[in-house]
């Protein structure tokens, strides 16, 4: 791999079976693994610390957690993750998800932020999951319509609006579709754009501003926010009100976004993930979906765009950047 952080590799393996843990020593140190389809935030790793804390499982104690992503150079560092012989694995979205799944049948598996788990195939069903995989769904296909709408309200008069996804993601692709159907719906054309590099994101918004788009929503996907602050960078140079469902986007200078806070995803998977190590079986605890939706304005971007944002959205805004 070109890059892995490690943190406190110690510990050994363990099945995640209760008889197997009611055996384990009192003095045990858990391990767990955090893969993520792109490097996990600093502020990602600290909520899972916050959330494995209240569940009684401090790192230097009695926990470990090695923090991995996926790469093209690497496609096996999900098996390698297993083979290390960590407790439970952490996923932050459907392509990590999907290669640990393919990894391990045994080893717990708690989701972050998937946005359809069972129309990626990783769960039977939200309320009863089966197998060894649960945690967190985004919801970010049934946010589609909502992120559509709120683009229409900053830049009413807009005929044509851009879609910026990555087909290569699964889960991606499924809120794309509804994406495109919810625009569709409003009476607006679309211009679809592949992109997940930072190379393809500058073809991509090339391409919209040659097509004559007033907007952009942008789908929420891991890529997109390793690459937040040239999205951002691309859409003020091509003056392009851009919409997304994450906040992390809004900061590195992005224009709107709406959706569930990915931190506060990660510690409630966390929580998840703590009632596993204490017994609980992935097969029976439900998916969660997000308890808390944030709107988050920049202020200084639409200025920078030459775009005034209405003041009754202002007012209903979570978060403003002045």
């Amino acid at each position: 791999m070109r890059r892995r952080q490690f943190i406190g590799l110690i510990g050994g393996a363990a099945a995640w079976s209760r008889s197997a843990r009611a055996q384990q020593p009192a003095g045990r140190v858990w391990r767990i693994g955090f893969l993520g389809s792109t490097p996990p935030t600093p502020a990602m790793v600290s909520a899972l610390r916050d959330g494995m804390r209240e569940s009684g499982f401090v790192e230097g104690q009695n926990l470990s957690i090695d923090v991995r992503w996926l790469l093209d150079e690497n496609p096996n560092v999900a098996t390698e993750l297993v083979r290390s012989g960590v407790d439970l694995i952490v996923t932050w979205a459907t392509p990590a998800t999907i290669a640990t799944k393919r990894a391990t049948t045994t080893i717990p598996i708690v989701m972050v932020s998937n946005a359809d788990p069972v129309g990626a195939g990783l769960v039977a069903e939200l309320a009863r999951p089966g197998g060894n995989i649960t945690g967190t769904s985004n919801m970010a296909t049934d946010l589609s319509a909502k992120v559509a709408q709120l683009l229409i309200e900053v830049a009413p008069g807009i005929k044509r609006v851009g879609v910026v996804r990555n087909s290569a993601n699964p889960g991606t692709a499924l809120s794309a579709r509804e994406t495109i159907e919810s625009i569709r719906a409003l009476g607006l054309q679309i211009e679809p754009v592949d992109a997940e590099t930072a190379e393809e994101l500058a073809i991509a918004f090339a391409r919209m501003s040659a097509k004559g788009v007033g907007g952009v929503v942008v789908i929420a996907e891991p890529a997109y926010i390793k690459h937040r602050v040239r999205i951002a960078e691309l859409a003020q140079k091509a003056r392009l009100p851009t919409v997304f469902q994450r906040r992390e986007n809004v900061e590195a200078g992005g224009l709107l976004s709406y959706g569930p806070d990915l931190n506060d995803l990660t510690h409630q998977s966390a929580l998840i993930a703590g009632r596993i190590l204490r017994g609980a079986r992935p097969a029976e605890l439900p998916v969660e979906q997000p308890t808390k939706f944030t709107l988050a304005i920049n202020l200084k971007t639409a200025k920078a765009i030459g775009l005034i944002i209405p003041p009754m959205l202002i007012a209903r805004a979570d978060g403003v950047i002045e």
